[in-house]
């Protein structure tokens, strides 16, 4: 299996970690922005560079589910592809379990784009773990945790 990481400044994960805060006891959601590095063992990195907080339209229990709106996918990717960067992937805090996907996470987790699960309670974030999936991927056994690095 290909080493897949994430690279995110601790200023813009401390960002992150301030939106689930705010968000709770809700699940915050949010899009990671940035460039994807391909080193010559062909494994990828993820360079998370913006993020960008959204609003969670989850028709559900906001406590155990989020939804970013198309419009904000579409507009952030714009803005994004424009300032010659791209969407890596989503972000969002999970109020009631640990930093695990869940079912719903697994459906609409597209291929190689980064997902970062924050477990959040009492509004101490506690948990911060990131997972992709392979561009081959089928079925849940494609799905691995990345390596997340720190820039300072």
């Amino acid at each position: 299996m290909l080493k897949e990481t994430m690279q995110i400044s601790l200023k813009k994960l401390e960002l992150i970690k301030r939106y689930a805060r705010e968000a709770y006891p809700y699940e915050c959601c949010g899009v990671l922005v940035g460039i994807v590095e391909r080193h010559y063992d062909l494994s990828t990195e993820n360079i998370v560079l913006e993020v960008a907080p959204c609003e969670n339209i989850y028709q559900g229990d906001k406590r155990t589910g989020f939804e970013i709106s198309a419009f904000d996918m579409y507009d952030i990717a714009l803005t994004a592809q424009r300032a010659g960067l791209q969407v890596l992937g989503t972000y969002h805090s999970h109020t009631q379990t640990s930093a695990i996907p869940s079912a719903m996470d697994f459906d609409f987790l597209p291929a190689e784009h980064s997902l970062m699960i924050l477990a959040v309670t009492g509004r101490v974030v506690y948990e911060i773990r990131s997972f992709s999936r392979t561009r081959q991927s089928l079925g849940f056994d494609d799905i691995f945790e990345e390596q997340v690095r720190l820039r300072l």
